[in-house]
């Protein structure tokens, strides 16, 4: 009963060898400050529709993993290296399908997704978002003088677009380092979920301006009542005590039933966007 209470529970087999067939891969990138196991059952749904699915912990600097080159520069670098090594994996590697590999990404994850795809990011673009746009204060704000500092002094950031990756989903994702011409250049299919109740990356300035400056064919799905972090998995119930903002929703949503739908809806977009077709 104390596990319970503490420990993030996922009924999942340890250490099973993989079914026979072949299957699409998909990687979640989870958002600042946040753990491999905050899309854990996002994670369990893809793998029981029959995909790979790995969950990278990506690294902090300096306890900072909200700008800078380790933000901005690794943390693309980093979903490549985990599909080059689950590729070349002697046990995995043969059962995924190489044209099917896509990204999943929660905030900075889905900043992650953009850079991976395509959009080439500009720190440049950030600190314009935030002089134009002070009602963004919290976004802003996030992190600190050394996060403004860090965006101040980055230079030109290198492209870190991945071509293996062939479909996006993006969670109430950090848009601000992207310009409209940057995102135009992104031709992969992508869903976006916003959060109606989204403070710290409102919709109208990340996931609503993305449905717009992506290609026509981009998804969009305003999930009412829901708050920026409603998309992180529940936390266990006395974590969720010094989890502060990442465990609380606005008043009247059930987490657990939005996860429920959304969880479904993302399997359903990759599995049209990634069709199963001859082994490669």
């Amino acid at each position: 009963m104390l596990c319970r209470l503490i420990a993030f529970e996922m009924p999942v087999a340890s250490n099973a060898p993989p079914a026979d067939g072949t299957f699409g891969l998909i990687v979640i990138s989870h958002g600042a400050g946040g753990l491999s196991v905050n899309h854990r059952d996002l994670a369990m749904a893809l793998a029981s529709r029959g995909y790979v699915v790995a969950a990278p912990m990506h690294p902090r600097g300096k306890d900072n993993d909200i700008s800078g080159v380790g933000v901005w520069v690794g943390r693309p670098r980093q979903v490549s290296r985990v599909i080059d090594t689950l590729l070349d994996d002697a046990t995995l590697g043969p059962h995924i399908q190489r044209d099917r590999i896509g990204v999943v990404g929660h905030s900075n994850g889905g900043y992650t997704a953009l850079a991976i795809a395509g959009a080439k990011p500009s720190p440049a673009a950030s600190v314009a978002h935030c002089r134009q746009h002070p009602d963004d204060a919290k976004f802003c704000s996030f992190g600190g003088a050394a996060t403004r500092e860090a965006t101040r002094k980055l230079g030109d950031i290198p492209d870190v677009h991945d071509s293996r990756v062939r479909a996006i989903v993006l969670m109430a994702p950090n848009a601000a380092p992207f310009t409209d011409d940057a995102l135009a250049r992104v031709t992969v299919p992508v869903r976006v979920y916003g959060a109606e109740h989204d403070d710290l990356t409102l919709v109208r300035y990340h996931a609503e301006r993305l449905a717009k400056a992506l290609p026509p064919q981009t998804e969009y799905v305003l999930v009412p009542r829901a708050g920026h972090f409603s998309f992180v998995a529940r936390y266990p119930r006395i974590l969720a005590l010094l989890a502060g903002d990442a465990a609380q929703d606005p008043p009247g949503l059930d987490r657990d039933a939005m996860h429920e739908v959304v969880n479904s809806e993302i399997t359903g977009f990759f599995d049209r966007k990634l069709p199963p077709g001859p082994t490669r």
